[in-house]
């Protein structure tokens, strides 16, 4: 058994926009409070706008968005310009800089959403060198723009050994867009990628519970330059060679793992819990 520490904790209130690192995290049930509850949808497709469709929602990522105190949500421009989520100036702005029409909107809870994806050459994946429609909230309940999950988790020492395979690639919690980064206290935790194998486990943080599913695939994002990071075409390709897992789906590069709120509660950075190693 491994003990492990919240490091880092963050929200992403609009899909595949920069999100926002925090030292709480209400989850709820269906959803982690504030995390993409918000998302861009493609005006003439009705389609959700995801950078997994790097040309050209890619850009997406160098917007930001960030809840004030006062509970407003603003978007912030490249640029620097600061615009309120859901006004017909972010709009605008948006369609400008992608080049088609497009709506921030707000969840619609149990409507059932799509979005594009492509997906590079990814030797031994089932999706590889193709394009594909998506589910949103695939695994879940349809209360957030997520792509699977209700929340995301990584291990800072399996992003150091990922690290240790990639020639110079500067890697971060950012470039996998996690809610949840956790530290291993002691070695056992810390060998390879120790989370690849975690499953169907039952986690307990202060008063809030998570039932953790299987690890989570990943795509082009994890190679696509953002604020603070280069395009690392290498990331998945390595993935794909060192992180492979099969699901019933077919196979996936995978780093991380998926999980979902059993039990509401509150988490903090510095809380602890307890996984097999």
């Amino acid at each position: 058994m491994t003990t492990y520490s919240i490091a880092e904790l963050w929200r992403y209130p609009v899909k595949s926009m920069g999100g926002e690192r925090v030292e709480s995290l209400d989850l709820r049930v269906s959803a982690i409070f504030g995390d993409r509850r918000w998302a861009v949808r493609s005006t003439e497709t009705g389609k959700i706008a995801s950078a997994k469709r790097p040309r050209p929602y890619g850009q997406l990522l160098e917007w930001c968005a960030s809840t004030r105190a006062d509970g407003r949500l603003i978007v912030t421009a490249p640029d620097g310009r600061e615009f309120a989520a859901g006004s017909s100036e972010l709009d605008v702005a948006l369609t400008k800089a992608l080049g088609e029409p497009v709506q921030v909107v707000e969840v619609e809870e149990g409507r059932e959403e799509t979005y594009g994806s492509e997906w590079p050459e990814i030797p031994g994946t089932v999706l590889s060198d193709t394009e594909v429609d998506l589910p949103v909230a695939a695994l879940t309940e349809k209360t957030s723009f997520v792509d699977a999950s209700a929340v995301h988790i990584i291990v800072n020492q399996s992003m150091t050994h990922l690290a240790s395979l990639l020639d110079g690639v500067k890697l971060g919690s950012q470039r996998f867009r996690p809610n949840i980064v956790l530290d291993a206290h002691d070695d056992t935790g810390s060998g390879e990628f120790a989370d690849l194998a975690w499953k169907d486990l039952d986690v307990k943080i202060g008063k809030a519970e998570l039932r953790i599913a299987d690890a989570t695939p990943r795509c082009v994002m994890t190679t696509l330059a953002q604020p603070g990071y280069e395009q690392a075409k290498s990331v998945l390709q390595v993935l794909a060679a060192t992180a492979r897992k099969e699901f019933d789906y077919g196979a996936f590069a995978c780093f991380g793992t998926n999980a979902e709120v059993t039990a509401a509660g509150t988490i903090h950075v510095g809380d602890t819990l307890t996984l097999p190693g």
